[in-house]
């Protein structure tokens, strides 16, 4: 049976000692984490866009009589097309001789009801003969009613046969053409607002982290602010970006064309925000990472979100904060939580003559 050797024991011990004492000795060069006091400025590509269009139909049958071309522009009030009344009008004259009628037969009615009712009291007529009586009474009453309904009905579908421009506008189409008979609720034609136009911006889902942090920050067009008015709930087809909504600060919109590309700057602020020297930043497969040395001489591995670039640093969102200090050298086989010795970046001129690695 095979003894082990004693030298051999003590050999492996030592040279386990060695490489432990080498790892918890390692000696790794620092830099400090610097404040970014700047805003860090997101351009976005926003479109104009008219949130809504108007679209003018037809509230009764009859013909129409005229409209404006497509394209044109309308001032808020004017007649961009009109039916014709004749068939209407007939019918509100009809109504208004049948409402006269029922008049008539209510007030006969009313007439009768009370002269049978004196002679009832007289015993010279039935109570059936009342009750009919009653009942024509109650019955035009109710007739007249229904009957100055439907006139207000008709009054109003005739004062819908011309049809005005609710704002300033411009006619986007057309779906129907002088000489046809248009029925209930047969569209007519489109129209686009000239003034109510707002901006859409594309954010990027990497840089949205909440709406409450999108109020915070400031959003500029041509260097004036703009105020966030929405914010959709839902990603684009892509799942790239979500849509912020704007109202535009043109006092006069009618020059600005629907679909037109413009861009806003969001301007974000944060004590999240720093500047991480560039030796100091590493990939690990598709995530930004540095190592901090905290205040026990240990490395923590820090996880970035880079926002911009700099000559000597990466602007970064993450944990870090302004004089912490993070490894620039030595970083290889560094685990977490690994103690190291810290050698500072030596200033301008300075140089180390340590080896990292």
């Amino acid at each position: 049976m095979l003894k082990p050797d004693p030298l051999r024991l003590v050999a492996a011990s030592a040279l386990l000692w060695a490489f432990s004492s080498a790892a918890a000795d390692k000696t790794v060069l620092t830099d400090v984490v610097l404040a970014h006091h700047a805003a860090v400025v997101h351009p976005l590509n926003c479109t104009i866009t008219a949130p809504q269009s108007y679209r003018i139909s037809s509230h009764a049958t009859a013909e129409l009589l005229q409209m404006v071309p497509v394209g044109s522009s309308v001032k808020k009030g004017q007649l961009v097309a009109k039916q014709d009344d004749a068939y209407l009008q007939r019918q509100i004259n009809i109504i208004k001789t049948d409402i006269e009628s029922a008049r008539v037969a209510k007030n006969f009615a009313s007439e009768e009801f009370h002269r049978m009712n004196r002679l009832s009291k007289s015993g010279l007529t039935a109570a059936s003969d009342i009750n009919n009586l009653k009942f024509q009474l109650d019955s035009s009453e109710l007739k007249i009613q229904r009957l100055e309904q439907e006139l207000q009905l008709a009054q109003m579908k005739h004062k819908r046969l011309s049809h005005f421009a609710p704002f300033d506008a411009q006619v986007m189409s057309v779906s129907s053409e002088p000489g046809s008979q248009l029925v209930e609720g047969q569209p007519i034609m489109q129209l686009l607002s000239t003034q109510n136009k707002q901006l859409e911006c594309l954010l990027p889902v990497i840089s949205y982290s909440s709406n409450a942090e999108l109020q915070r920050h400031q959003f500029l067009l041509q260097g004036k602010p703009l105020k966030l008015r929405e914010v959709s709930q839902q990603l684009d087809a892509k799942a790239e970006h979500l849509t912020l909504y704007f109202d535009h600060p043109a006092t006069d919109r009618s020059n600005l064309l629907v679909r037109q590309v413009q861009q806003i700057d969001m301007q974000v602020q944060s004590d999240t925000i720093t500047k991480v020297p560039n030796e100091a930043i590493e990939l690990e497969g598709e995530v930004f990472r540095t190592w901090k040395v905290n205040s026990e001489q240990k490395v923590e591995r820090v996880q970035l979100k880079i926002l911009s670039t700099l000559d000597t640093h990466y602007i970064v969102e993450s944990a870090l904060r302004p004089g912490d200090k993070v490894v620039i050298r030595g970083q290889h086989g560094l685990q977490n939580g690994q103690a190291v010795n810290v050698e500072s970046k030596p200033d301008a001129g300075g140089r180390s003559m340590l080896n990292y690695e």
